[in-house]
């Protein structure tokens, strides 16, 4: 049996699901990151679900979860269901994460940046045309 067999077993007998360190803890698999990059490949094939979880006295953490299991509360805001194109982004962004070995806040962090990077440039570049256009017109 593989990693990757022991921890699509271990994750369907836990619906409440379970993070990356308890897996590792369970399984005797590490280092931990191995459990990561294992769950987040898995959660790329859409064979489990990660998904940030909120429990009470402790930090939020991503969870593991069987792919059709109900997520608790915690995990989504209650003013926004998931949709169709919430997991699509989700998935692309398990993908980058499993291809770079980065961690997802760092990409997205990164994707901000650089898209407030192209929406300020195209802002300025507008701006600069008509500018010289009223300055045109003053002279």
């Amino acid at each position: 049996m593989t990693n990757a067999d022991t921890l699509l077993a271990l994750i369907s007998e836990h619906p409440e699901g379970l993070d990356d360190d308890e897996i590792s803890d369970k399984t005797g698999i590490r280092p931990r990151q191995q459990v990561y990059y294992i769950c987040t490949r898995l959660a790329a094939e859409g064979r489990i679900r990660r998904v940030s979880v909120q429990v009470a006295g402790k930090r939020r953490k991503i969870h593991n979860f069987p792919a059709g299991a109900t997520l608790p509360s915690a995990s989504v805001p209650q003013s926004s269901p998931v949709t169709i194109e919430d997991a699509s982004w989700r998935r692309r962004l398990s993908m980058l994460v499993a291809a770079t070995g980065r961690e997802d806040v760092e990409l997205l962090d990164e994707a901000l940046l650089d898209l407030a990077r192209k929406l300020l440039r195209q802002d300025v570049l507008e701006k600069k045309p008509a500018q010289n256009n009223s300055q045109k017109k003053k002279s």
